[in-house]
């Protein structure tokens, strides 16, 4: 292939994965337009750098779901000695729940603020609708693991008080 050719089949192919990329940096960041255009950015890097080892071994979502969702943990656990918490902007809520259609948005991300790592990614797969196979084959674990993360996911979410966010 040609390297216009594989730039331009890159490039479809983050068109079509753009959605997923882009809910990984809005759970695993402060959701700072910088913080997330960064996160986004080394997504993407990664993504590019690694495009030849995919060989089409999985669907191309759970590729980029792996190497998103890799990539944001290792980038949060460089930023942890550096805490920093900083609200939801009004403006950033808005844009949210007009983007998802779905008012409660805002909510729903704090919410998830409270999960760790693990959690959170558990949230986002089942939050896009995928499979407990496929959910499995990109967290790398067996499926009845996935099934108890989400029943024990669910409930903490459900537990969680506005209150205490």
């Amino acid at each position: 292939m040609e390297h216009n050719d594989e730039q331009d089949e890159f490039l479809r192919q983050l068109r079509r994965n753009d959605r997923l990329i882009y809910k990984v940096c809005m759970a695993f960041t402060d959701r700072q337009p910088d913080n997330v255009r960064d996160l986004y950015q080394d997504i993407v890097c990664n993504l590019w750098e690694g495009r030849l080892q995919w060989h089409g071994q999985c669907s191309e979502s759970t590729w980029y779901y792996r190497v998103a969702l890799n990539t944001a943990i290792s980038q949060w656990r460089r930023r942890r000695r550096r805490p920093t918490i900083v609200e939801l902007t009004p403006e950033m809520a808005e844009r949210l729940a007009e983007e998802q259609g779905d008012t409660l948005v805002a909510e729903l991300y704090r919410r998830i603020d409270r999960l760790g790592n693990a959690d959170k990614a558990v949230t986002l797969l089942y939050l896009d609708g995928l499979s407990q196979a496929e959910m499995a084959d990109i967290l790398g674990i067996n499926e009845a693991a996935v099934g108890m993360r989400v029943m024990r996911v669910k409930r903490r979410l459900q537990t969680l008080n506005t209150e205490d966010l």
